[in-house]
């Protein structure tokens, strides 16, 4: 499975790394089998399913 885009910032948005960082945390705690990140190149924060570790059902 792919990239899944949350949030689409925009280059000319005036949100604050405080404000992108507290949604970057919001969205982990509701999606914890999500890897949560900023995409810089598509300016927006984006997941993606968590790889699963050896041992790991």
């Amino acid at each position: 499975m792919g990239k899944t885009v949350h949030l689409r910032i925009g280059r000319n948005n005036d949100m604050t790394l405080r404000e992108v960082l507290a949604k970057i945390a919001d969205i982990q705690s509701q999606h914890p089998e999500l890897d949560v990140f900023f995409d810089g190149d598509e300016y927006a924060i984006c997941s993606r399913p968590r790889d699963k570790t050896p041992g790991e059902a």
